[in-house]
């Protein structure tokens, strides 16, 4: 439950250039999402995901990768708040948008936030 596979990472450009031309967004500072809901492939599809972290705002990659590996395990811990997909799955991205680098509890925090809200979201439509 709590493991984060590569299937679970969004890689392909295609699917990424539609999910910034067709995706909704919010924010919930110091993270926005963009995401993107389609139809399944297949039957086992997960929910995928990318992180950016803006190197105009931190130049250097230390600080950039120790973002990243926040986010990503506050995702980690997080991914199940999203549930009842049924037969639609979900592209998203997670941009960082602050310019200083937060703790990890305020990054957890503001992903469960995201989370909830992109739940009853998704319950909506």
């Amino acid at each position: 439950m709590y493991r984060l596979t590569k299937e679970e990472k969004l890689c392909s450009r295609t699917r990424i250039e539609l999910l910034f031309a067709e995706g909704k967004s919010f924010a919930q500072f110091p993270l926005r999402i963009v995401y993107r809901i389609h139809d399944k492939t297949t039957p086992d599809e997960l929910p995928q995901f990318f992180i950016s972290v803006p190197k105009r705002k931190f130049k250097r990659a230390v600080k950039r990768v120790w973002l990243r590996r926040r986010i990503r395990e506050a995702y980690r811990l997080n991914k199940h708040l999203l549930t009842n997909l049924g037969n639609q799955s979900i592209d998203m991205a997670f941009l960082y948008i602050a310019g200083e680098k937060n703790n990890f509890a305020t990054i957890d925090n503001r992903m469960k936030e995201i989370l909830i809200k992109l739940n009853n979201s998704l319950q909506k439509e």
